[in-house]
């Protein structure tokens, strides 16, 4: 849901304040899940996009992926950084739908519109608040885990478009987000991905399903 600048710009704060041994692979799993060859996108859930209570809830599944992968999450960088992804877009559709009020908009593709509108916008000032650079790097072992086996992710094309992002100068008013909501995101994802860091050393989680998820629109019990 975030943008892959914002992805991007979490993952350096984060990196920043954790200082992971394997720097490089840490920030490649903060960018991984958006790392899909358009093919594949409409039928790999690598985003662990799920439903519950009947479908009345909707949100990205990270516990699933914890259980699923709590070993590697543990010990290795790309995992690690690809739970906190999981994390911080279910943050970012907090932000979205709930407190800027938009909601009852869900669903809607003009929505989506204009949003990716507003990305174009503000990729130029997330570049420069957050001070991304032109270097990321794609470990050689990623073609080793589990998850490329899985997912068949193509790394170097999104990095290509984030330094395609890094570069670009869109003109215009946006419509929802600005750099406050994004600082937002950052700041809040990066606190509870901490939290969720520090809890899980003691076995144990910093959030539910319950704090996360928002109501599932396709839902015959949402209103």
């Amino acid at each position: 849901m975030g943008s892959r600048m914002m992805h991007y710009a979490l993952g350096k704060v984060l990196a920043e304040r954790l200082c992971p041994e394997d720097r490089e692979g840490f920030m490649l799993g903060c960018i991984l899940p958006d790392a899909l060859p358009p093919d594949k996108k409409h039928d790999c859930n690598c985003h662990y996009i799920t439903v519950f209570d009947d479908g009345s809830y909707k949100w990205f599944d990270s516990l699933a992926f914890y259980d699923e992968y709590e070993d590697e999450i543990k010990h290795d960088a790309i995992y690690l950084g690809y739970y906190f992804h999981l994390i911080s877009d279910n943050v970012f559709r907090q932000i979205f739908y709930i407190e800027l009020g938009l909601i009852k908009r869900r669903g809607e593709k003009s929505l989506f519109k204009e949003f990716y509108r507003d990305y174009n916008i503000l990729n130029r000032s997330i570049a420069d608040f957050y001070q991304l650079e032109k270097d990321l790097t794609v470990p050689q072992r990623l073609r080793d885990t589990a998850l490329y086996k899985r997912y068949g992710f193509e790394p170097e094309a999104l990095i290509n478009d984030i330094y395609g992002d890094i570069d670009s100068h869109f003109e215009g008013e946006t419509m929802h987000f600005d750099m406050d909501i994004v600082r937002r995101f950052v700041d809040r994802s990066a606190e509870l991905c901490l939290k969720e860091l520090a809890a899980i050393k003691e076995g144990r989680h910093a959030y539910n399903k319950y704090d996360m998820a928002i109501e599932n629109h396709y839902s015959e019990n949402s209103k």
